[in-house]
């Protein structure tokens, strides 16, 4: 766990899995140059990058999030017991996720909103829990927002909708209990969430990825979801995940991200970034640099 405070606002994370072996780098960021990445060893080594495995470190986590009205929680992982022959890593998984959520000080009941900045399979699992033979909402007093655009992407029942063979029945276990429990809420465009927290698109990763900028005090920081899934995107916007399903608005997207994030001094927060999970970014001539925090 690492808490820490954003204002009055206070933020800790539950990690799911560690993948400290970490993704091949041409796999997960198949655009980057290896020459940079060398220049900046010392910045991303063993940060973000395993020294002796060369692969790029992930984190799969929950950012929780508590108003002191509020207890919010930012992406649910891949949850336990689902069937996901396509994804490897979330087949058949059994996590101590709740314990960690509780060793936070989190009870399921205690969940005011679950936000899924989008739908992929490691995003949203632990919206549910089987019980009796049945998925139902972990968190049953909690409203889940989802945006309807990501929504509409995997529902089955929608016309266009994607049938990507690694999210295969993740809408059915994952999303539509939530939905016939009525705990669903489907937003368009920007959103405001409280008077701290906003939630506006970030579509590139998905069709309907968001992300939740929030401010307290003076301070900022954004919570970007799969914006960017490691840290040495931020040195070049350009380079793109191998997941993501439009490369060239992820990359626009991307760098309209790091832009903010420097004019405000923001905490960049995305969901798979390793300990300490968050960085502060900086401008670097045309690019970007960063510094863990």
């Amino acid at each position: 766990m690492s808490k820490r405070m954003l204002g009055d606002i206070a933020i800790d994370v539950a990690i799911e899995i560690a993948v400290d072996d970490g993704f091949p780098p041409e796999m997960l960021v198949p655009d980057h140059d290896p020459a940079i990445l060398e220049a900046n060893r010392a910045l991303i080594q063993p940060f973000c990058v395993n020294p002796t495995t060369g692969g790029l470190k992930l984190s799969i986590h929950t950012w929780i999030v508590k108003t002191g009205k509020q207890t919010i929680l930012i992406d649910t992982c891949n949850g336990n017991h689902k069937e996901r022959p396509n994804f490897e890593l979330a087949h058949h998984l059994n996590q101590p996720y709740l314990e960690r959520l509780a060793a936070a000080g989190v009870h399921p009941d205690e969940v005011d909103i679950v936000l899924c900045t989008h739908l992929h399979v490691d995003h949203c699992g632990w919206n549910t829990q089987l019980k009796n033979g049945k998925w139902v909402p972990t968190f049953p007093n909690a409203k889940y927002i989802f945006s309807r655009a990501e929504h509409d992407q995997w529902n089955p029942l929608a016309p266009g909708h994607d049938e990507s063979p690694v999210n295969l029945g993740v809408f059915n276990d994952s999303v539509l209990p939530v939905i016939e429990a009525g705990q669903a809420e489907l937003i368009d465009g920007v959103h405001g969430l409280n008077d701290n927290m906003v939630i506006k698109p970030a579509a590139g990763h998905t069709r309907g990825s968001i992300l939740m900028e929030v401010q307290s005090k003076g301070h900022h920081a954004v919570f970007a979801g799969d914006t960017l899934h490691s840290p040495i995107q931020i040195l070049r916007p350009e380079w793109s995940s191998g997941f993501c399903g439009d490369p060239v608005k992820s990359a626009q997207v991307r760098r309209r991200l790091m832009e903010h994030c420097v004019e405000h001094n923001a905490l960049l927060m995305p969901a798979h970034f390793p300990p300490p999970h968050a960085v502060r970014v900086r401008a670097d001539g045309n690019n970007f640099t960063f510094t863990p925090e």
